[in-house]
């Protein structure tokens, strides 16, 4: 594919068209080594004019974010965190649910085994409560595949219940507690009774007596209700994924495969469930609600 190629794929990307491009998502996915580049300069472009972006309306951004997620692409790391890691105002314009429904998978189709970086967005007090709760969501699915890295995760979550982290009505905390519970909270328990009974962790988005109901579970059992969980959630056909956006109004509408009704009870499903969302008004980057 010559530059002038790339350069009418991009342009076509990032037209409102209201109808999913899935023919030249198809050429991209045929062009992967070539169009690689041509996406991250986007994706950082993002993270460094926010604004601009944001003015101009365009699409191109979230093609970008989606196909270099599906191309497990490391280069596109560090920019996902930048992209991410912007004013309020634009985050919610550009990215839309995408930072709660779609970000943790970005992460961690990334990062490459590292979560370094991760675990820096989660101590970045500048950055929006729920692009921290979703960085913490990405560790959960780095544990998931990768069981070796729950106890340095686990130990990192339960260093950050100082009450210094986030302001006090955050769902920092909640969710922090609740992904805890979702690697089982076996050994965080006198911590979370501490936080809780020192106001750290407020009631409301996940109580007391739903920690103690997750302690009692298997540990093993925990782990795989975790992994099916996540599993369920790692987009496989990447045209049925992004056509669900609600931009998007393809003929044939096949939604990402749901979790079993088993591991919709787990921790996880709660969290999801309950965790509060801002009503993003953007027409761009917001998911159809499945039925």
């Amino acid at each position: 594919m010559s530059t002038p190629d790339i350069q009418n794929l991009l342009f076509q990307f990032d037209r409102l068209s209201g109808t999913y491009m899935q023919a030249e998502v198809e050429e991209a996915l045929t062009r992967q080594e070539e169009i690689t580049p041509h996406l991250l300069r986007i994706l950082e472009d993002v993270g460094e004019n926010p604004l601009r972006y944001s003015l101009e309306g365009g699409n191109a951004h979230v093609y970008a974010a989606l196909l270099l997620s599906h191309f497990r692409e490391p280069a596109a790391h560090l920019p996902f965190i930048r992209a991410f890691s912007i004013a309020e105002e634009q985050l919610m314009d550009l990215w839309g649910d995408m930072t709660t429904e779609t970000l943790p998978t970005l992460l961690y189709q990334t990062c490459d085994g590292s979560i370094a970086a991760i675990k820096a967005l989660i101590n970045n007090r500048e950055a929006d409560q729920y692009v921290r709760c979703a960085a913490m969501e990405a560790l959960s699915y780095v544990v998931a595949f990768d069981p070796l890295q729950r106890d340095e995760v686990v130990n990192f979550f339960q260093g950050l219940f100082s009450g210094s982290e986030a302001d006090p009505d955050s769902y920092f905390w909640g969710n922090l507690t609740a992904t805890l519970c979702d690697l089982h909270p076996e050994e965080s328990m006198e911590i979370i009774r501490k936080a809780f009974a020192d106001g750290v962790v407020r009631p409301g988005f996940i109580g007391l007596a739903d920690v103690e109901q997750a302690g009692e579970r298997n540990k093993e059992e925990a782990m795989t209700s975790l992994r099916s969980w996540v599993a369920a959630r790692m987009p496989t056909d990447i045209h049925a994924y992004i056509s669900w956006f609600s931009e998007f109004h393809p003929e044939v509408q096949t939604p990402p495969p749901a979790p079993s009704p088993a591991d919709q009870k787990s921790q996880a499903e709660k969290k999801k469930k309950t965790s509060p969302t801002k009503n993003k008004t953007a027409k761009k980057a917001k998911k159809k609600t499945r039925g």
